[in-house]
């Protein structure tokens, strides 16, 4: 092999090592298995389940419907949780009963296995029940599983299973960390004064154009972590005055408001002397880059000012005292 021979073979070597390394990163870097918390709920959900076998080894046979129901009713809230337990049970109940009689009929039959399905999904939807699958899927397992058996004390014993997994799951999300909205409310307070406090320097400082969609966003987040913190209180020993939380909501609605007007408004703009005078003191800076003018812009200077009072109201250290004092009565 000549000199050539051997250069071409080296230089290829070199090639296919560069395209292996290159490879090599580019899997390596786009392989990296992703950062995934275990929520409490979860934890919560695998505590529940635990008890349900340990009970169903002790007391009674062990079902996987229990475990199913316990699984189910752990929610978000303790209402939720209620609600999403009760009509596990009335779906089951419904499913037990219809199984019950079909399998008087004549046990494991095809044909009435998809009749009796018609009649649990029409039921259920009659009645309103938001679990017509659980009230099938028990319908089902008593029909094709009640060979050789008693109907009647296997239909008990089913809607009996699911009774515990749901008391056992309601039960656990009720008393084991329960989630915190009231902290979760009270951050999106902080949240949105800082967001708006920015939008204003952007709008009246920098004067430039502002997009809402944060603050939007968040008032939307608020909304949604309050309302599942009522859910709590209003299934605890304790009822806190939620008076000031429904104030404060309110002002961040307003504040909302007020930035979408003064977002909305067209041409040159104004400030009064007075707005212009609290604005150089609400931000401690020496002067503003704005015109004044008592008479131009009305609306702008008292969308302004709402939003200046809002902000301060959200500020304020008695706010936060308040807050404090809602924070230490237990919901439990």
């Amino acid at each position: 092999m000549g000199w050539k021979e051997g250069y071409y073979i080296k230089k290829q070597k070199n090639v296919q090592k560069n395209v292996y390394s290159k490879e090599n990163k580019f899997f390596t870097k786009n392989m990296k298995l992703p950062k995934i918390k275990i929520g409490m709920r979860t934890i919560k959900t695998a505590i529940a389940v635990t008890i349900c076998v340990l009970l169903g080894e002790s007391i009674r046979q062990s079902s996987p419907l229990s475990c199913v129901a316990c699984i189910i009713s752990i929610q978000d809230t303790v209402k939720n949780s209620l609600k999403r337990g009760s009509h596990r049970v009335y779906s089951t109940i419904l499913g037990g009963v219809i199984g019950y009689f079909l399998s008087l009929i004549k046990p494991g039959d095809a044909i009435l296995s998809g009749i009796g399905v018609i009649i649990v999904i029409y039921m259920s939807n009659l009645l309103k029940l938001n679990s017509p699958v659980v009230g099938a899927v028990t319908f089902l397992a008593i029909l094709l599983g009640v060979s050789g058996k008693n109907p009647f004390m296997y239909s008990v014993n089913r809607v009996i299973d699911t009774v515990i997994g749901v008391v056992v799951g309601v039960c656990v999300n009720y008393f084991i960390a329960r989630p915190d909205y009231l902290a979760s409310t009270i951050d999106k307070f902080e949240r949105i004064e800082k967001i708006t406090y920015k939008y204003l320097q952007e709008a009246v400082i920098d004067r430039k154009e502002i997009n809402l969609k944060e603050l939007q966003e968040h008032i939307k987040k608020l909304d949604s972590v309050y309302s599942k913190y009522i859910d709590e209180v209003n299934y605890s020993f304790n009822n806190p005055d939620v008076k000031i939380l429904e104030q404060t909501i309110e002002v961040c609605r307003e504040i909302y408001f007020h930035m979408q007007s003064i977002h909305l408004l067209r041409g040159n703009l104004y400030l009064k002397k007075d707005t212009y005078d609290y604005l150089i003191d609400f931000f401690g800076i020496e002067k503003l880059n704005w015109e004044i003018n008592e008479e131009k812009s009305p609306v702008f200077n008292y969308h302004l000012m709402e939003i200046l009072h809002e902000l301060e109201y959200l500020k304020q250290e008695e706010l936060e005292e308040k807050f404090a004092q809602i924070e230490n009565i237990s919901i439990f």
